[in-house]
């Protein structure tokens, strides 16, 4: 049975609606993982506190263009970006919470909030895999590789 053009239309706009509602996770997870990434960088101190200081830096800059990138991703498929502390809190998985003490602490939170935004990153893949959206899969590819990146990186400065 064939689809009717409205119909067709339909499918495409539910399609973008839920890719949309993918990558507002997407988006929320990296906010949050943002704001702690500066937490860290503001807060740490000891030992490992220039090594940590300066990658942090690079993380939460990589971290702030990245959430720019996502959200217009959101708007171009015609859908209102998530914009709220609130909202964010909702959507997001990474636990909202002030940094631990220690530098090897404040690490490894980093790393364990960057494995949940690859967790939200692999399921808006995921989704859009056979959608032939290849614009909105390699930007989420390109995250993927780069949380990855961040997790050896900063699980590197803390093993001995």
């Amino acid at each position: 049975m064939d689809l009717s053009l409205k119909q067709k239309q339909d499918y495409l706009l539910r399609q973008k609606k839920e890719l949309a509602e993918k990558l507002g996770v997407v988006l929320a997870d990296s906010y949050q993982l943002f704001i702690k990434t500066q937490g860290v960088h503001w807060n740490v101190s000891g030992p490992l506190f220039y090594s940590v200081h300066q990658l942090t830096e690079v993380h939460y800059q990589n971290l702030f263009a990245a959430i720019d990138v996502i959200a217009e991703r959101i708007r171009s498929l015609g859908e209102k970006a998530p914009a709220s502390y609130t909202k964010y809190g909702k959507l997001s998985s990474i636990v909202d919470e002030d940094e631990p003490a220690s530098a090897d602490d404040m690490v490894e939170m980093l790393a364990q909030d960057h494995e949940v935004v690859c967790q939200s990153l692999r399921a808006a893949i995921e989704f859009v895999d056979d959608k032939a959206d290849y614009v909105t899969s390699g930007i989420m590819t390109d995250r993927l590789a780069w949380h990855e990146e961040a997790i050896w990186m900063l699980r590197s400065t803390i093993t001995p």
